[in-house]
């Protein structure tokens, strides 16, 4: 870490345009249309996941020990080299988000290298790879899907390797996703039947809709293994979410694990990541950099997730919420505003730095 200081206080921000995250995602859904807002919020099916996602946080309670309070913890951290302000990342979320700003990834970044933490960028955002990497200092990490052919993946992660990124984020995407606010409105998505949604620009949509040919042989663990070992950057694996999928995914090569359920946007009814998040870090250690995203919604949140065994927390929905309410002043304004929760957080659990933080500070844990 830098030996910056963390310049935080307790004083509130009065004069600036949002004093809370209320704010900003009262401001996003008055902004967007019905269909927009529908396309941001939805879940999957009974959107059972999307809820019970930010529910099992509801149901956290810290333990504050009287008298062990810290008038100015350090929210700084290192994650998988990299220098955080607090312990986060933007989420690789996308497929849409010029609807909620014309400028999407590239505002998000400007805001996520004021913030001092860095952003994870979407095969699927409204921008090119390049694009994005040339307006953000923080674009490092480059999310790609493993699916259709493996020549032109290692090509894509070749493109971002020589664009500056610095890892690839893998996912899998085996089969069309059924949201249903989202068929009701006919919101297509690009590739897909039907007039799209999304807004102008030039982005890597073509080459996405090539590698997302559902007709197309699912990957295994062998080939995806064969490609990691193969890939000219090295990878993280996002949707673990059993110790299972955890040792499969450093089996085949992975340098760190991201546990995941997409934010309930994939399949209903499955476990929320909160649950599964302390199995997994007892099975791989202590010293395997795990990420961790769906449901995060508050600093508090971020102070829970930590405690449970995430090192960093990656900000998708909320981050789209500020980007909706005001593009990139909203999505800087976000990330001040979860900063800022997060210290006080640690600062009433008797947390002098990021690393204090342990199922110690929970209730019943």
């Amino acid at each position: 870490m830098t030996d910056k200081p963390n310049r935080i206080d307790d004083r509130y921000a009065t004069r600036e345009k949002y004093t809370t995250l209320r704010g900003i995602y009262k401001d996003a859904q008055r902004r967007l249309s019905e269909v927009d807002w529908n396309y941001l919020s939805c879940g999957t099916g009974d959107e059972v996941t999307l809820r019970e996602n930010t529910a099992v946080f509801d149901r956290i309670r810290f333990e504050v020990p009287l008298f062990a309070g810290i008038s100015n913890p350090d929210t700084r951290t290192k994650v998988l080299g990299f220098d955080l302000s607090f312990p986060a990342f933007i989420a690789p979320f996308g497929g849409g988000e010029a609807v909620f700003h014309p400028e999407g990834h590239l505002a998000i970044g400007r805001a996520a290298a004021s913030a001092g933490i860095q952003q994870m960028v979407p095969v699927a955002a409204a921008h090119s790879l390049e694009e994005v990497a040339m307006a953000s200092p923080v674009a490092s990490i480059f999310q790609m899907t493993f699916v259709g052919d493996e020549g032109a993946v290692l090509e894509m992660i070749e493109r971002a390797k020589v664009a500056g990124y610095q890892y690839i984020c893998v996912t899998y995407s085996p089969i069309r996703q059924w949201r249903e606010r989202m068929m009701e409105d006919r919101f297509s998505i690009r590739g897909e039947e039907g007039p799209s949604n999304f807004g102008p620009g030039k982005s890597d949509a073509a080459a996405l809709v090539e590698l997302l040919d559902f007709t197309r042989p699912r990957w295994s663990w062998a080939q995806a293994a064969s490609v990691i070992k193969k890939a000219p950057l090295p990878c993280i694996v996002k949707g673990v979410s059993s110790v299972r999928d955890a040792k499969a995914s450093l089996d085949a090569g992975a340098v760190g694990l991201y546990v995941s359920n997409y934010g309930g946007r994939t399949i209903d009814r499955t476990p929320t990541t909160l649950e599964t998040l302390p199995a997994i870090r007892d099975a791989v250690g202590k010293d395997v950099p795990v990420i961790f995203d769906s449901g995060v919604r508050r600093g508090s949140d971020i102070a829970a997730a930590i405690a449970l065994g995430a090192d960093a927390v990656a900000l998708g929905r909320i981050v789209a919420y500020g980007l909706a309410a005001d593009g990139e002043n909203g999505v800087r304004r976000t990330l001040e505003l979860l900063q800022r929760e997060f210290w006080t957080t640690l600062g009433h659990l008797g947390c002098s730095t990021v690393a204090e933080l342990s199922p110690a500070a929970l209730a019943h844990h």
